[in-house]
């Protein structure tokens, strides 16, 4: 006895249950258990107030059908001290169980999967912690359960030997919660659902079979794991599908050869399907044969509430050499994927595009730095934005890059094919079409920003860098070929082409998009003016063509243009030069515009049109209505000036009340 607290010792197995209630009986102590099988041949509860030492080679056999009542105390090394297929419950009074204490040998061959399962089971009991000694452990299926922390003690590693199964242990859980698995090694796979608030960390997997599947989990932290040289090559690598507030957070996911040496396919590094409000941040995914990180809809879920994925963030991950993108958010049916941010996040040499917007809405891609030196076969842009509306592109930094450095596309598979509402600010992009490849052949994509397939964008303030020598195919600053375009304030210092197309409006503005003002296009392309006549040119357009050096006007009578020409040197009020008939002449000296009208060398040959508040409307007599409004200009041609309505009266732009007859 010490410390008042009695201590016997057994020496008759037959007497376990006996001692056991005179120590009860008595207030409590301490049975040491000497070496040798005690069987528990009846149910025998081990009362709170006793601890069990148990000496070097002692178990209690449980029969079958039998159980253990645990709720005292126990002291025991590491090695086996529960035998028999019998039950274990209470509520022992042990901080860290051992897979030992229930038959784990750790040699790598024997199936440890019971030995594990049952202190995983008995530490459940109370919230306990299972501890993993150094060792090498075989084991299939492990269920977690709520409440229980798994650890492991470095070298305590996992797979499983049976020749007719996978070689990963699986840890598999259904409804539970508040629990942890961490610092273990092997070929660990998991699948987990309908679970919550749980973390597993510090894990180090290789050649691991399976995925890591969580369903229907929320408030997951999955964190600082490594995943390296999965044999997995048709399935995603870690997959969240239904779930919400988990955070994905320095994990490495890395495979020794490019791809993972597979055609791309659903080998994703990181996908989260159908979810919301996910974090996926700082983790590093290297040579996936899919996407790096992947957000999309299940198309296995039926109810559309329930398909739907938003609110996911991906930030300050590294993404190499993945064989499709780097980054992709995704929706099977159109902007059921939404209000994604991809932000801050590196993508080096990904087989198609760095980030990839489909489909999706309320999208902001903002601080990414994309290169791809190393890759040929780009499908449209460093970042491409497919059939999406509402997408924020900004402050991303482009690097030798295959194709396009920003491209929109059309895209025919959704109802809504055009990309729309798009802002694309602030991007460095410079050495697109980096491998230097024939446009012939690669749909044109040469394009530091490409507006494909897009209508009503915003492209301001981005600077457009060539470095690359020794280009056999040019490549061009910004290509335009349909929509309404606001583009302004880029910077272009190498000169390098922009080019639109007679579809496209080049500036849109208004409180409508119906409403729609003359547009200024700005043209560098030879035949542009063809030979005086552009087909599908809205009447009132201005237009500059770069090999003429002149503006263009369409005016409402006929369907031709009128060149106009900027003098630069006239002080004296009127042209410093002759041309012919039917051009406008802008000084830039005297801020004077005239129109050169009749022919020869009459006097009055050239007629000023005043500009009344930098804006003109220039109407033919018939599209003046009988009831104007404040503003209205046409040219009266009884008068023969142009007259304006302030509201009130008709005035010539001298301010003189005029009587018009429109």
């Amino acid at each position: 006895m010490a410390d008042g607290i009695p201590w016997v010792t057994l020496t008759d197995p037959s007497k376990l249950g006996d001692e056991i209630a005179r120590l009860k009986a008595s207030g409590g102590g301490v049975l040491i258990l000497p070496s040798g099988n005690y069987p528990v041949n009846s149910n025998l509860t081990v009362d709170s107030s006793i601890t069990l030492n148990f000496m070097n080679g002692a178990k209690l056999n449980i029969a079958s059908g039998r159980t253990l009542v645990l709720n005292g105390k126990i002291e025991a090394g590491i090695t086996q001290i529960f035998a028999g297929d019998g039950q274990i419950s209470g509520h022992p009074q042990v901080k860290e169980f051992y897979p030992q204490w229930f038959g784990a040998v750790g040699n790598g061959k024997n199936d440890d999967s019971k030995g594990i399962q049952s202190a995983i089971d008995t530490a459940a009991s109370v919230g306990g912690t299972v501890v993993f000694p150094p060792a090498a452990y075989s084991a299939g299926t492990i269920y977690v359960k709520s409440g229980v922390k798994i650890t492991g003690e470095k070298g305590a590693v996992l797979q499983n030997n049976a020749a007719s199964q996978s070689t990963d242990t699986l840890f598999a859980g259904s409804g539970i919660s508040s629990f942890e698995i961490e610092n273990l090694e092997g070929k660990i796979s998991f699948d987990i659902s309908s679970s919550s608030d749980f973390i597993i960390e510090q894990l180090r997997v290789f050649e691991n079979a399976g995925n890591w599947a969580f369903s229907y989990c929320s408030n997951g932290m999955i964190l600082n794991n490594q995943i390296l040289n999965t044999k997995n090559v048709n399935n995603r690598i870690m997959y969240l599908s239904v779930c919400t507030d988990m955070l994905v957070q320095g994990n490495r996911i890395k495979n020794k050869t490019l791809f993972n040496n597979v055609e791309g396919n659903l080998n994703t590094g990181i996908n989260a399907s159908s979810s919301k409000y996910c974090k996926i941040v700082n983790n590093h995914i290297e040579n996936c044969g899919g996407q790096g990180i992947t957000f999309d809809t299940n198309i296995g879920i039926t109810a559309a509430a329930d398909r739907k994925c938003f609110s996911n963030l991906a930030a300050g991950n590294i993404v190499i050499g993945n064989g499709q993108e780097g980054i992709t958010a995704f929706a099977s049916t159109q902007f059921e994927t939404y209000d994604i941010t991809i932000s801050g996040n590196i993508c080096i040499n990904n087989r198609y595009d760095g980030i990839e917007i489909w489909g999706v809405r309320q999208c902001i891609v903002e601080s990414n730095s994309i290169s791809a030196p190393a890759i040929s076969d780009y499908s449209f842009g460093a970042i491409n934005i497919y059939a999406s509306k509402d997408i924020i592109v900004s402050g991303n930094a482009i690097d030798n890059v295959p194709t396009s450095g920003i491209a929109t596309v059309n895209g025919s598979n959704y109802p809504e094919s055009k990309c729309s509402n798009i802002i694309i600010t602030s991007n460095r992009i410079q050495n697109w079409n980096y491998q230097d490849m024939n446009p012939a052949t690669n749909h044109d994509q040469i394009c530091g920003i490409n507006l494909f397939g897009a209508d009503f964008t915003v492209v301001q303030g981005n600077l457009f860098m060539d470095t690359r020598g020794g280009r056999k195919y040019g490549i061009k600053a910004i290509s335009v070929v349909q929509g309404h375009h606001h583009i302004q304030g880029n910077v272009n210092p190498g000169n390098l082409p922009i080019d639109d197309h007679v579809e496209v409006d080049m500036t849109w503005a208004g409180r409508q998009i119906a409403e729609r003002l003359p547009m200024l296009r700005m043209s560098q392309l030879q035949g542009d003016i063809n030979n005086g006549s552009i087909p599908g040119i809205d009447s009132g357009t201005v237009w500059y063509n770069a090999n003429k050096f002149a503006l263009f006007f369409k005016g409402y009578e006929k369907a031709m243009l009128t060149p106009m020409v900027i003098d630069e040197n006239s002080l004296s009020g009127y042209p410093s030069a002759d041309y012919a008939p039917g051009y406008m002449q802008y000084q830039l000296q005297t801020g004077r515009l005239f129109f050169r009208g009749k022919t020869g060398n009459s006097n009055g040959k050239y007629t000023e049109i005043v500009l009344r508040d930098k804006f003109i409307n220039l109407k033919r007599s018939t599209e003046v209505t009988k009831k104007p409004v404040e503003g209205d200009t046409y040219y009266d041609p009884t008068k023969k000036k142009p007259v304006y309505f302030d509201g009130t009266n008709w005035r010539d732009y001298a301010g003189n009340i005029v009587s018009v007859n429109p």
